[in-house]
């Protein structure tokens, strides 16, 4: 009998479980399975580390995270990366947010054009795609840098391994580099021969990190954030072939 279609989702669980729930909004009917490779651990920020700030960048929800944990205070001007860290820090409390394209590259566009106030501080995870302190530091600001969380790597669980090894279209959402090259190491230690992986990139970075030359089809989301991922998974469940397709 032929497998069902598999969405495969590897983020940490809370991002991996909401984007399970956008997926079933758009259509997704079919077996979704969460198998998180990074595991984020918020670390301990001390008042001293911030307390001199007077422009705050965050580029996770986790760094929100961390930063609401640290102090009450919410007087500070925020710039988020994307429309999700945006909204994490409005739940937060924090009033003056300002929200940029979803990734580092726009981020940094946004911020060379605006009148910050410095002295200015990024709060980010141990492994971060970009040096935003650095690249602010070179257009003349006073800028510096807190690690607010760690990303700890995982190994599949065996769900997911005995799952790949039944066959069938196996859908893999990839949202980093880092997360790229995970899936791309972990795909590399269970039985893919009897699959058809799909991977949607959330950008041409994340999807060139996994590395992984038996994919049956790749695709790149229109913009770096979740409803252009979801909206290319919607593309990608209409290739399927008929027998398989959700419905």
């Amino acid at each position: 009998m032929p497998q069902r279609p598999c969405l495969v989702l590897t983020r940490p669980k809370p991002e991996s479980e909401r984007f399970a729930q956008q997926a079933r909004d758009i259509g997704w009917q079919e077996e979704i399975l969460i198998a998180p490779l990074l595991e984020i651990v918020l670390l301990s920020l001390e008042e001293a580390d911030f307390a001199s700030a007077r422009t705050l960048i965050v580029t996770s929800q986790h760094a929100v995270s961390a930063l609401a944990l640290a102090t009450d205070r919410r007087d500070w001007p925020v710039w988020a990366v994307g429309p999700r860290t945006a909204q994490a820090a409005l739940e937060a409390g924090f009033a003056a947010v300002h929200q940029s394209g979803g990734d580092a590259k726009a981020l940094l566009a946004d911020l060379a054009q605006a009148p910050l106030l410095g002295p200015i501080l990024h709060i980010r995870g141990r492994h971060a795609i970009a040096d935003i302190a650095a690249a602010l530091q070179a257009f003349g600001h006073d800028a510096s840098s807190v690690v607010g969380y760690e990303q700890f790597s995982r190994s599949f669980d065996d769900s997911v391994a005995q799952r790949v090894q039944r066959g069938g279209d196996v859908v893999l959402p990839v949202f980093s580099p880092r997360s790229g090259r995970l899936l791309g190491e972990a795909l590399q230690t269970i039985d893919t021969s009897k699959a058809r992986v799909h991977l949607i990139g959330i950008s041409a970075a994340a999807l060139q990190a996994v590395s992984f030359e038996q994919a049956a089809s790749c695709h790149i989301a229109a913009r770096p954030d979740a409803a252009s991922m979801c909206a290319k998974l919607y593309d990608v469940q209409q290739t399927l072939e008929p027998a398989q397709k959700p419905r």
